[in-house]
């Protein structure tokens, strides 16, 4: 056992250093004057969003682009509550142009990837985005979109997503510090040349290179991943056209659940299409992050079992301080608030949170805006 908690942590610890080398090699993209305007139709699914909706669509209302270079597609997937009456409202007081409602038409296993599918089909402009319904978008998101895109020769342009800490409580800070290392290790893939993660909320595609390699086809029975699924797909055929724009004016900031139930499903709901990666790398590195946070509960096991104890504790403060300079150095380029308490107790949580995500998406269902999805 002890070279197994041995080996996991040293792997990790490699792990993590190289998406911290990534992340610094991962250029920041400065963005620049340019006459030429691309044009794009942001995809919007939701499910039953009235509460949230006010917020995003305020911050499209807000875009500093032309509006007749964008269009908004709402895709309702048989909303229960009233969203789409909030949409409809909002656009008869604000009168925007270029919003539709569409109703999702249900296909496949994975209704998000049905109502992104059908919005691609509907758009009338070549640059996809999809964002999620509890997100705000940056005023400068399409800006900065085009001008990368005449700058750099692109097929998929992932961005920062970010979780907002509504408010003063634990659970809340652990899933903005959560994001912030999911966004490190999104932006270390990136700069290593070989990304392993993106994120559907944060998401621009042509529209052509989507249709090229046939959509979700092949992994929409999974009812998550249509943000990897597509980025591993794109990234095999196009090589070298895949890219991750890093700048601090284009994060993407979304909602907290509000509690520890909603948090455990959604999570479950990544993990599950784990299953689905073609990447090899990608699969290495979720079995060294779940071998070391095992690795993690048994050294704390052993802390008290052994007389050992400071070599388990030694393994302990090992994997601590990996995390804690990781978050640290990201945090140099987000500049948010950390509070020392949420991290110290998000490193007693985080592996027990992970282990049990782990085995409940190998093994179990879990239930997502009123559905329940099978393994």
């Amino acid at each position: 056992m002890i070279w197994f908690l041995i080996l996991s942590i040293g792997l990790y610890a490699i792990l993590m250093v190289s998406f911290g080398i990534g992340f610094f090699r991962l250029k920041t993209f400065s963005v620049q004057k340019t006459t030429r305007k691309t044009t794009f139709t942001l995809v919007i699914p939701f499910r039953n969003e009235a509460e949230n909706l006010p917020a995003l669509m305020q911050s499209i209302l807000a875009l500093k682009y032309p509006d007749n270079y964008f269009e908004v597609l709402f895709v309702n997937d048989a909303s229960e509550d009233a969203s789409v009456v909030t949409i409809q409202q909002f656009v008869l007081k604000r009168k925007p142009s270029g919003w539709k409602i569409i109703d999702n038409e249900r296909k496949t296993g994975s209704p998000k990837k049905d109502a992104i599918k059908l919005a691609v089909s509907k758009a009338t402009h070549n640059w996809i985005f999809t964002t999620d319904a509890d997100c705000i978008l940056p005023e400068n998101l399409l800006k900065n979109l085009n001008v990368f895109i005449q700058n750099t020769p692109s097929k998929m342009i992932a961005g920062p997503v970010l979780a907002i800490p509504e408010n003063r409580f634990f659970i809340s800070h652990y899933q903005f510090l959560e994001s912030l290392t999911l966004a490190g290790v999104t932006m270390g893939g990136f700069g290593l040349k070989t990304p392993i993660m993106g994120n559907g909320a944060h998401l621009a595609y042509e529209k052509s290179a989507f249709e090229s390699v046939n959509g979700f086809e092949g992994n929409d029975h999974i009812a998550s991943g249509d943000d990897l699924f597509l980025l591993e797909k794109l990234q095999s055929a196009f090589p070298g056209e895949v890219h991750f724009l890093k700048n601090i004016t284009h994060v993407v900031y979304t909602k907290t659940e509000k509690n520890w139930s909603a948090v455990v499903h959604q999570r479950v709901r990544w993990a599950a299409k784990t299953s689905g990666y073609k990447s090899v790398f990608s699969k290495f590195t979720g079995i060294v992050v779940i071998a070391a946070n095992v690795a993690l509960l048994l050294a704390f096991w052993m802390l008290f079992q052994s007389e050992n104890g400071v070599f388990f504790l030694m393994l302990i403060l090992v994997k601590w301080a990996i995390d804690e300079v990781f978050v640290y150095q990201l945090n140099a380029f987000f500049k948010k608030e950390i509070h020392w308490i949420y991290l110290r107790l998000m490193a007693f949580l985080y592996p027990v949170l992970t282990v049990y995500i782990a085995l409940k998406a190998l093994f179990g269902n879990y239930t997502w805006k009123g559905r329940t999805f099978k393994k």
